[in-house]
């Protein structure tokens, strides 16, 4: 891979050092909009820390993020370079000191998904792709799952700030059940799209996720043989955030597969 993925790699480990740190420590917890929506200081520390030393690799880059109101793609993102960053994803995981939560560094390159890193401190997991060049689980290449949906587990989110999504979730769900080996969540969305890259998990969907939450898990996972869409089956815009289904090579060549489409058409979008 490039030497510039090596580089956002060491960030996202040295990102990781900082959350390591974290228990034993005062958090600084708070609420944001909606439903069971925190942020701590870390959150914020990492971003900060990340935006600092990402400037320093590619200087022309742009930023976006989940905190300190830097969460809106404009236009002037769809040029050039765009560094999306989810400091920690899995931050509730993160204040109940629950594995995983990971730091995710998605580069774009003239608005689309050109590289992606995600580190899991707690398992030292490095997951990486650069587009093009195959996908990465602390160096060693990863394929996802040419197995069908019989011979795979699913994972799913709760959409916990949204019930009236979680209720469609749990819908969906229950048409999957009867086809898998069972359903796991584990409370981070880029760590789930890792598990489907690596062969670990066969699919994923989730009804409302932030733009952060799959900017660089898309690209290890398509690069892994992996697909990942929206609720209808469209590629995604990459330019808000979006529900999602991300499935692994062999149960994307499934064509019998719940028509996810109709129950993104239940929900109220609320």
């Amino acid at each position: 891979m490039d030497r510039l993925v090596h580089e956002i790699e060491q960030a996202a480990r040295e990102a990781g050092a900082i959350i390591r740190s974290a228990h034993g420590t005062e958090l600084g917890i708070e609420n944001k909009e909606g439903r069971a929506n925190f942020v701590t200081k870390y959150d914020t520390m990492v971003q900060e820390f990340l935006t600092e030393r990402l400037r320093n690799i590619l200087p022309e880059a742009r930023f976006l993020g989940e905190e300190n109101g830097m969460d809106l793609f404009t236009s002037e993102d769809a040029e050039g370079y765009l560094f999306v960053i989810d400091p920690i994803d899995g931050t509730t995981n993160f204040i109940h000191n629950l594995h995983p939560h990971v730091t995710s560094i998605g580069l774009f390159k003239d608005g689309q998904p050109w590289a992606g890193v995600v580190y899991a401190p707690v398992t030292d997991q490095l997951f990486s792709a650069q587009r093009g060049e195959g996908a990465y689980e602390n160096g060693v290449r990863i394929h996802s799952s040419r197995q069908g949906l019989s011979d795979n587990i699913m994972l799913t989110g709760t959409s916990g700030f949204s019930m009236s999504a979680f209720a469609v979730s749990q819908k969906l769900t229950y048409a999957f059940q009867e086809r898998c080996q069972g359903f796991r969540s584990t409370g981070s969305a880029e760590y789930n799209l890792c598990m489907i890259a690596s062969g670990r998990a066969g699919g994923y969907f989730e009804m409302k996720l932030g733009l952060w939450d799959f900017a660089a898990g898309s690209v290890i996972l398509e690069e892994a043989g992996g697909r990942i869409t929206d609720y209808h089956g469209r590629p995604l815009t990459y330019r808000e955030g979006s529900g999602i289904v991300a499935l692994c090579e062999g149960i994307a060549a499934d064509e019998n597969l719940p028509d996810t489409g109709a129950y993104w058409d239940m929900w109220d979008g609320k």
